[in-house]
């Protein structure tokens, strides 16, 4: 094993003018830029996946709960609280709950109307999401008494409606019993998200100025949050299960929705993206694997006498096989050096400045998302190593069919 190490090491060492030189810069080259695109790319997906279901989850709750006619959002017909509803609600996945009242209305002033939906929470509800993305001001006071009607707006509408924190500002609700509704809110904070539909509709206040709107006590339904590791899937379905049966035992009629079912567009959307992040860890795979096998072919048809020599001297066919094994090997791993530092330089980078951005407006958010995902990178990094010894078998196998009778006859 070391004679054949020794023999690859010498002959990787570049000679100006040397053919096989050239085509080793070449294999180098596609395998650098073939892995640094399957680095980047998988950590976009990921990005995606990750940033999207934090602020998602965030905003809208792993799973929620509420009358059928709501689909989870927005209903004039909420929920009846009881006993035994509150008795389902106290499964060990739930990590966290928070009581809602949702309804849409329009902001208007004297030159702008903006639609929105005006979610009000209680207490209880986890203002962290939005404290940590708030852009100025405060989050509105849930607990003060007498209720303060206090408003939370993201800041791309407050640019919209041209207010600033502390503005006073109409909405105007439709309502089907009492008509047309106006109420006045002050604004109390801005927040950015950077995902479009979240930043573009969504409104905070304590959930009783919202009740008071439908003339009482409302409740549109409760947010959900599970523990990590929980399916929210399994979860709402198992919690239909329990619904359906309360239906039956105590007429209370309400409904499950992961988040998942909420915002299937988005969820839609990101399955879209594993296949295209598949497609282009397949072409760059592809096209290393040519480029290599393509360079140790050459390097094998140019070492025809050296061939000979060593299979007249006695070398057998497997040790021949593994100095071109060794040989290639070396290609790949200059190659995997520098397009592991070239992807994951340009990972970190947009990770901590996030310098490309992106169109909200058809990509959800507002810079490309850089994840760190040590896991699927090392993957990666194996699968082609494996993919790569595999095929580079075809040239080095090549090799023991050159014949040493043949090659010193000519020489």
């Amino acid at each position: 094993m070391k004679t054949e190490f020794y023999i690859a090491q010498r002959l990787s060492k570049r000679e100006e003018g040397n053919k096989a030189g050239v085509m080793e810069r070449v294999a180098v080259v596609a395998t650098a830029v073939s892995l640094a695109v399957i680095i980047i790319t998988l950590s976009v997906v990921v990005g995606f996946k990750q940033n999207l279901g934090e602020l998602i989850s965030g905003a809208a709750a792993d799973v929620t709960i509420t009358a059928p006619q709501s689909h989870g959002i927005v209903s004039s017909v909420g929920l009846t609280e009881s006993e035994a509803l509150d008795s389902l609600l106290t499964d060990s996945r739930i990590v966290r709950m928070s009581r809602f009242t949702n309804k849409e209305g329009v902001l208007k002033n004297d030159d702008n109307i903006v639609g929105v939906l005006l979610k009000g929470v209680d207490s209880l509800y986890d203002s962290s999401f939005y404290k940590e993305r708030l852009v100025e001001g405060t989050f509105p006071d849930l607990s003060a008494e007498p209720r303060k009607k206090e408003i939370l707006l993201s800041k791309r509408i407050a640019l919209k409606m041209d207010i600033t924190v502390g503005d006073r500002v109409e909405m105007v609700f439709i309502d089907e019993k009492s008509g047309v509704l106006r109420d006045r809110f002050t604004l109390s904070g801005t927040y950015h998200t950077g995902v479009d539909f979240l930043d573009n509709n969504y409104a905070i206040t304590d959930m009783r100025n919202v009740a008071r709107l439908y003339g009482g006590d409302m409740l549109t339904g409760y947010d959900i949050w599970l523990s990590e590791g929980s399916d929210a899937e399994v979860f709402a379905e198992d919690m239909d299960n329990a619904l359906l049966e309360l239906y039956f035992t105590d007429g209370i009629l309400a409904e499950a929705y992961s988040m998942q079912r909420l915002f299937p567009h988005v969820f839609g959307w990101l399955a879209t993206h594993d296949v295209t992040a598949l497609a282009v860890v397949i072409i760059m795979l592809i096209v290393a694997l040519l480029n290599i096998t393509t360079s140790l072919l050459i390097i094998v048809m140019e070492r025809q006498r050296m061939i000979g020599v060593l299979r007249a001297l006695g070398m057998h066919r497997g040790s021949v096989i593994r100095i071109f094994l060794f040989r290639a090997l070396f290609v790949l791993g200059r190659g995997m050096a520098w397009g592991i530092a070239i992807g994951l330089m340009l990972v970190f980078v947009q990770h901590t400045w996030a310098i490309i951005p992106l169109p909200p407006e058809g990509y959800l958010l507002d810079a490309v998302p850089a994840a760190i995902c040590w896991g699927w990178w090392i993957l990666a990094i194996v699968g082609i190593v494996i993919a790569t010894v595999i095929f580079m078998l075809i040239p080095a196998t090549f090799s023991t069919r050159i014949s040493p009778s043949v090659i010193m006859r000519y020489e």
